[in-house]
C-alpha cells in the first residue's frame, strides 16, 4: 500500500514538474515573440519614415492624360531645372504659384502632344535638331570664318554645359523642346482658320485708385476734358500716362473674357465706361479701370501681335475642348506642395 502511494506521489510530482516546465517554456516563447515584435517595430519606424519621405512621394502621380502620367519626382526635377536657371541669374524661384501652374501646364502640354499627333501633326528629328542648334548658337557671329564642323563642336560643348547646369539628361530636355514644337505647330494649324480681317475697336484705358476718382473722371469727360488729360491727371500707371491711355486696336477675343463683351457690346463709340473693379496682385490693392472706345471698324486688318494672341487663344479653347474628350486628372495638394518646397529649399544656392 505504501509503495502504491509513493508511486502515485512520484507520478504527481513529475506531472507538476512537467506542467511547470511547459509554463516556463510558454513564458520564454512569449518573451521571445515580444522581443522580436519590439525589434521589428524599432526597425520599421525609421524604415517607414524613409519610405514615406524618399520613396513614396516621388512616385505619387500628379498628372494623368489617358495612359501617360507624371509623378512628383518628375515635377521636382522640372522645378529644380527652373530653380537652377533662375538662381544663375540671381533670382529666387517663386514658389507661391509656380508649382501649381507647372502641374496645370504638364496636363496642357500632354493634351497638346497627344491631340496634335491625333490630327496628323508631327515633329521630326530634323526639326528638333534645328531648334536646338538655333537655341545654343543664336549668338554666333555669322561673319566669323568657321566651318560646319567647328559649329558642331561649339554646339555640343554649349549644350553639354547647359545640361550640366540644369541637371537634366539630353533626352529629358529634348522632350521639353519637342512639346514646345508641338504647341507651335498646333498654333500654326489653328491659326490657318483665323481671318486676316476682323471687327476691332480702338481702345483706351484709365486706372484710378477709388470709385470717387472714377466718378470725377466721368464727370470731367462729360464736360469736355480730353481723355489724355484725364489719364495724365489720374492714372495709377506711369506707362499709361506715356501712351495717353492707348491700349491698341483690338479684336474681341484678344481681350480678357470678363470684359470683352462689355467693351464690344456696351460701350458707345466716343463715350467712357462705368468703372470696372480690378485687383493688382503685386501691390495687393484694388483699383478701377474706365475704358474709352475711340473708334470701331467692322473689318480691320489684324496686326501681327494680335494675330499671335488670337492663335494662343485658339489653342487655349482647343485644349479646353480636349479636356472634355480625354481622360485627364491632376492632383497636387498642400502636403505635396510642402514636400516639394522642402526639397527645393535643400538645393537652393541663395540664402
Amino acid at each position: 500500500m505504501l509503495d502504491k502511494e509513493r508511486i502515485q506521489a512520484a507520478n504527481l510530482g513529475r506531472r507538476r514538474r512537467g506542467s511547470n516546465m511547459e509554463r516556463d517554456q510558454q513564458r520564454q516563447r512569449i518573451v521571445i515573440i515580444l522581443g522580436i515584435v519590439l525589434a521589428l517595430l524599432v526597425i520599421a519606424i525609421p524604415v517607414y519614415g524613409w519610405v514615406t519621405t524618399f520613396i513614396m512621394p516621388p512616385r505619387v502621380t500628379i498628372v494623368r492624360v489617358n495612359d501617360t502620367s507624371y509623378n512628383m519626382g518628375y515635377l521636382l526635377k522640372m522645378m529644380r531645372m527652373v530653380q537652377r536657371q533662375s538662381e544663375s541669374e540671381g533670382q529666387r524661384v517663386n514658389l507661391g504659384t509656380l508649382p501649381f501652374q507647372f502641374v496645370n501646364d504638364l496636363a496642357t502640354d500632354e493634351l497638346v502632344l497627344q491631340g496634335s499627333q491625333a490630327i496628323g501633326i508631327k515633329v521630326t528629328e530634323e526639326e528638333l535638331t534645328e531648334r536646338l542648334h538655333e537655341e545654343f548658337l543664336r549668338d554666333t557671329d555669322d561673319n566669323r570664318a568657321v566651318t560646319e564642323a567647328d559649329l558642331l563642336v561649339e554646339f555640343r560643348e554649349r549644350y553639354r554645359q547647359f545640361l550640366n547646369q540644369i541637371q537634366l539628361s539630353a533626352e529629358e530636355y529634348e522632350e521639353i523642346v519637342t512639346r514646345n514644337l508641338y504647341r507651335e505647330k498646333l498654333e500654326e494649324h489653328l491659326g490657318a482658320t483665323i481671318p486676316d480681317r476682323l471687327p476691332q475697336v480702338h481702345l483706351f484705358g484709365l486706372g484710378v485708385k477709388t470709385p470717387e476718382e472714377a466718378e470725377e473722371v466721368r464727370t470731367k469727360f462729360a464736360r469736355g476734358t480730353p481723355f489724355a488729360d484725364l489719364v495724365a491727371e489720374y492714372s495709377v500707371d506711369p506707362e499709361a500716362i506715356r501712351t495717353d491711355g492707348e491700349i491698341d486696336w483690338v479684336p474681341r477675343d484678344v481681350l480678357d473674357a470678363t470684359i470683352k463683351d462689355f467693351i464690344f457690346d456696351e460701350i458707345v463709340v466716343g463715350e467712357i465706361s462705368e468703372p470696372v473693379s480690378q485687383f493688382n496682385s503685386e501691390t495687393n490693392q484694388e483699383f478701377y479701370v474706365l475704358y474709352h472706345v475711340a473708334e470701331r471698324e467692322e473689318a480691320r486688318e489684324v496686326s501681327e501681335a494680335n494675330f499671335e494672341n488670337l492663335r494662343s487663344v485658339a489653342v487655349t479653347k482647343w485644349v479646353s475642348a480636349q479636356r472634355e474628350l480625354n481622360d485627364v486628372s491632376t492632383t497636387f495638394d498642400s502636403n505635396q506642395y510642402a514636400w516639394l518646397a522642402k526639397k527645393l529649399q535643400l538645393t537652393t544656392n541663395l540664402q
